[in-house]
């Protein structure tokens, strides 16, 4: 071997070793983080405990670092075969049994039947506080979005045959959520188990898909049923465009703190995603399939209620800070299908914080103003039908 070639290795196995000693803190490093990092999860763990009883409220920081779990995982730790034993909140907004509530004393009196959620719920409790004459009859879920309301619709005929009229809700927030199944798929903080109908336009005309679950019982036999689970879980990705793995299929993740924080950070950023193909606080995306399951449910709504001899009523929420976006978005089918409707934003400012709780509700004060604007609807309309009897 050349002296030359001797230089060449001599020098090559100082730079190897040089690269060691760069690398070796880094490394150090690294390892120490881990390890900072794995003790800070473990005592997140430990001291901060999610209950194991899914009947106990958890505290805020309990509730802070569970958020982030998979939707899979949470409803494994909520559910119980027991109605007893299970989570309130696995028990809610089921098709089967369809419940409806109303007020005690309303015997006799004509009624208004409203789907929607929980601003649907406030409407009908601020309709008589402004009138005597008519009472109200509820068919909610919490946080349930128009197509979730509109199959409610669609299986309520027999109960709402003593209602004068019926009001559709939609929100400007739950828009995005008219083509997804269940709260399962988009709320990914507080996912609620009950399913909807999924509607979709095909050549022109409004077509549904059931989900493959829609009750408790039948719900909670899926999931506790591994086949059965893997089978409505491969429907949900075949047909649930909202559906995302990441979000929903609990995995090793599930166990640790920091991973759950990362994985909401990552479903705060799919769900701006969602929120903005949709619409945003200043525009709507005509072309978006939100957009137009809306217009198309407006239109077969109105339909179907004038069939029945009733009144039919669209009513808007426009949420805080949306402007009058939602009114806009569906404006074509109010007027395509000359339906009465009354839109939030024509009575409460969607830019006035005040007009707002906390929590995003109306104010009793303007819950108040649209149940009289609700119960002027159903005067006026109802002298118009009466006007054409006479004619």
């Amino acid at each position: 071997m050349s002296q030359h070639s001797l230089s060449i290795s001599s020098s090559d196995l100082e730079h190897a070793r040089r690269a060691r000693w760069t690398f070796r803190p880094l490394l150090g490093i690294i390892a120490w983080a881990s390890v900072g990092l794995a003790a800070i999860d473990t005592f997140i763990g430990l001291a901060f405990p999610y209950p194991d009883d899914p009947k106990t409220m958890p505290s805020r920081l309990q509730s802070f670092f569970e958020y982030g779990r998979s939707a899979e995982g949470s409803l494994q730790r909520r559910t119980r075969a027991d109605r007893s034993q299970t989570a309130p909140i696995t028990l809610s907004g089921w098709y089967q049994p369809l419940i409806a509530s109303q007020p005690s004393g309303a015997a006799g009196k004509p009624a208004v039947t409203i789907y929607g959620g929980s601003h649907s719920v406030r409407l009908a409790h601020a309709l008589v506080r402004v009138t005597d004459d008519l009472t109200w009859r509820s068919v909610a879920a919490p946080g349930a979005s128009s197509n979730w309301s509109y199959g409610a619709f669609l299986r309520d005929k027999d109960g709402r045959k003593g209602s004068v009229a019926v009001v559709l809700t939609f929100n400007t927030n739950l828009l995005p959520a008219i083509t997804s199944f269940s709260p399962t798929m988009w709320n990914n903080d507080n996912p609620m188990p009950y399913t909807g109908d999924r509607f979709v336009v095909r050549d022109g005309e409004l077509k549904v898909i059931h989900p493959p679950y829609d009750s408790f019982e039948e719900y909670q036999r899926t999931l506790t049923n591994p086949a059965a689970w893997s089978r409505a879980v491969d429907f949900f990705a075949r047909n649930d465009p909202l559906f995302d793995s990441i979000s929903f299929r609990s995995n090793l993740l599930d166990h640790s703190a920091l991973a759950r924080l990362a994985r909401r950070a990552y479903n705060t950023d799919r769900h701006k995603k969602i929120e903005h193909a949709v619409l945003d606080p200043v525009k709507f995306n005509e072309d978006s399939e939100a957009v137009q399951l809306a217009r198309a449910i407006i239109l077969k709504f109105a339909a179907d209620v004038r069939a029945e001899g009733r009144i039919p009523i669209v009513f808007l929420v426009n949420d805080l800070g949306y402007s009058d976006v939602l009114f806009r978005a569906v404006e074509p089918a109010l007027r395509a299908s000359n339906v009465p409707y009354i839109s939030s934003h024509q009575f409460i400012s969607p830019n006035d914080v005040n007009g707002y709780l906390p929590d995003g509700h109306f104010t009793d004060a303007n819950d108040d103003r649209l149940g009289k604007a609700l119960d002027d609807l159903v005067r006026s309309q109802t002298a118009i039908t009466l006007d054409k009897t006479r004619r």
